[in-house]
């Protein structure tokens, strides 16, 4: 056993980042609201910018030109962060029977307050997510999200409804979904008296 502390470089200490800032022409694309503030953003490996706000998730367009999807926080269907592949994943809901825009992108190194940032905001958005089964164990999953509070641009009412179907659902089966709009009733009436 050593005699004494451990000497000063043996110790490993995370280095210091400085938060990042997105340069002024990012911030003019971005077509931020009145009051919208920008609380997080990150450069990805290959230069693009994703910027969060308290309000919405800015995620870069195919096709680069600084053109940005600015997908409001209840909207968002999930984001996953795959550690192996330092890569983002992100789902914003889509209506039914369209499919559902996704992002992949890469971070090198990531930026743990962004990512921390986006998992509280889409966390935070979810009123309530239940599991309805149709047949057997299949069901619906039905999913009330709500707006950052003092989001002018919420819509009334400030709770957003959708429906996700279990692989081996069809949605366009009109008895599948007559039952996921009884489904979806039942918990409205339930969260909304």
């Amino acid at each position: 056993m050593p005699d004494g502390p451990a000497p000063a470089c043996a110790r490993y200490r995370e280095p210091v980042r400085r938060r990042q800032t997105p340069p002024r022409e990012v911030k003019n694309s971005l077509a931020l609201r009145p009051h919208e503030r920008i609380l997080a953003a990150a450069r990805t490996a290959t230069e693009e910018w994703v910027v969060a706000t308290d309000r919405r998730l800015h995620l870069p367009e195919p096709g680069g030109a600084d053109t940005f999807a600015g997908i409001p926080w209840e909207q968002l269907e999930h984001a996953e962060w795959d550690r192996d592949e330092e890569v983002l994943r992100v789902t914003a809901a889509a209506p039914l029977g369209q499919p559902m825009p996704t992002w992949r992108l890469r971070f090198d190194p990531p930026d743990q307050r962004l990512l921390a940032l986006i998992r509280e905001r889409i966390t935070a958005s979810v009123v309530t997510e239940r599991h309805v089964p149709l047949r057997g164990r299949v069901g619906v999953r039905v999913i009330a999200r709500r707006p950052p509070a003092g989001d002018p641009d919420a819509a009334e009412g400030g709770i957003v409804w959708a429906l996700a179907f279990d692989e081996g659902l069809d949605p366009n089966d009109p008895d599948v979904l007559d039952a996921a709009h009884r489904a979806l009733a039942t918990v409205r009436a339930e969260i909304e008296p």
